[in-house]
C-alpha cells in the first residue's frame, strides 16, 4: 500500500496491517535535510528463546538499511520489573553490548520492563540505589528518562510514559514535571520546526476499541491516561510524527496532520512467533525535506520450535 496524504485539517486514518505499513506524507514547515530513522521497540531482550540471536538478526537488517539514527521505543529487556538485581543488571549489560553493534547513533526510550524492582514479587526494596527508573537513568538514559535533541532540521522529543501506582504497578502517564519540561522545550524549539515524538506506551491508539469495544477501549496500562494534556502542549507547534510501542501491533492513525505510528515489536510475541498476525519487525522512516514516509520492515525471524 502507498497512500499520499496532503496535510488534512480533520482526518483520521486507522490501519492494522500484519505485514506492511507504508505511508507518504507531505509536511509543511521549514526545509529539513534528508535522512533515515529506524524505530525499534519491544525487543524484550532475554537469553532464553534465542532472544539475543533474534536481536542480532534485527540489527543485521537495520545495518543493511543504513539509517542515520535509531530510536528505541522501550521494553528493551525482559525483564527488570520483577527480577532480582543480578538478572536485571545482566539484561542491561546484554542489551548495551548488542546495541553497540548498531552502526548508527542510538537514542533509548524507557519502557515499563526497564523499571527495576517495581513489582513487590521482585523482592527489591524501594530504597535500593537503582530501584525504579534509576537503573535506566544511570545505564542508558544519559541522566534522565526524557530528553530532546535536534537532527537535520527536525526536533525529536523522547518521552517517559511510565507512571507508578501506590501499590507498585505501572500505568501510562506523563508526569507533571515532564509536562512542564515539554512546555519549556517547545518554547525554545519554536513553531516552525517540524517535531517528532517517541514514547513507549501509546498516546493515541484504537487497538483496544477494536478488541474490546468502545465501552472498555483501553486499560490504564495500555495508553497514556493524560495524553490529552500532553497533546494540548503541541497545539501551537508543528508536531508531525509520534512513534510509540508497547502493544506489539502495527497501527497508524492520522489526526489533524499528526501521524501516530505504533511500531510492532522486534520480539513479536516475546520471541515465540508473530503476535496476533503481526510479524517481528520495526518501522523505517525516511525524511526528505518537507516530506516523510514510513513502512514496517519484517526482518525474517523464525521462532525456535
Amino acid at each position: 500500500m502507498n497512500t499520499k496524504i496532503c496535510r488534512p485539517r480533520f482526518f483520521t486514518l486507522v490501519l492494522f496491517l500484519p505485514v506492511l505499513l507504508a505511508l507518504v506524507i507531505s509536511a509543511g514547515g521549514a526545509r529539513a535535510e534528508s535522512f533515515r530513522l529506524i524505530f525499534i521497540c519491544d525487543i524484550h531482550l532475554m537469553p532464553e528463546l534465542n532472544g539475543a540471536g533474534g536481536f542480532r538478526a534485527a540489527i543485521a537488517r537495520i545495518n543493511e538499511l543504513d539509517p542515520d539514527l535509531v530510536i528505541t521505543g522501550g521494553d528493551l529487556i525482559y525483564d527488570a520489573l520483577e527480577a532480582d538485581y543480578k538478572r536485571s543488571s545482566s539484561l542491561y549489560d546484554l542489551y548495551i553490548a548488542l546495541r553497540d553493534e548498531i552502526d548508527a547513533p542510538v537514542y533509548d526510550v524507557i519502557g515499563n520492563h526497564e523499571v527495576f524492582g517495581l513489582y513487590p514479587s521482585s523482592g527489591i526494596d524501594p530504597g535500593h540505589a537503582e530501584y525504579g527508573k534509576k537503573m535506566f537513568i544511570d545505564r542508558i538514559g544519559e541522566g534522565s528518562t526524557y530528553r530532546s535533541f535536534d537532527f537535520r532540521g527536525w526536533h525529536f522529543i523522547l518521552l517517559d510514559t511510565i507512571g507508578f501506582t501506590s501499590d507498585r504497578k505501572y500505568f501510562g502517564l506523563v508526569g507533571r514535571g515532564q509536562l512542564e519540561w515539554i512546555a519549556r522545550d517547545l518554547e525554545k524549539t519554536g513553531q516552525d520546526t517540524p517535531i517528532a515524538v517517541a514514547g513507549h506506551i501509546p498516546l493515541v491508539s484504537a487497538y483496544g476499541q477494536t478488541k474490546k469495544g468502545a465501552a472498555s477501549a483501553a486499560s490504564p496500562n495500555e495508553v497514556v491516561v493524560n495524553s490529552h494534556e500532553v497533546l494540548a502542549l503541541f497545539e501551537e507547534y508543528d508536531l508531525k510524527l509520534v512513534l510509540q510501542g508497547h502493544l506489539h501491533i502495527v497501527e497508524q492513525i492520522a489526526i489533524k496532520g499528526t501521524h501516530f505510528v505504533t511500531g510492532g515489536a522486534v520480539s513479536g510475541a516475546w520471541w515465540k512467533g508473530p503476535f496476533e498476525g503481526f510479524p517481528e519487525g520495526f518501522v523505517v522512516v525516511d525524511f526528505d525535506g518537507a516530506r516523510f514516509s514510513y513502512y514496517y520492515e519484517s526482518y525474517g525471524w523464525k521462532a525456535e520450535d
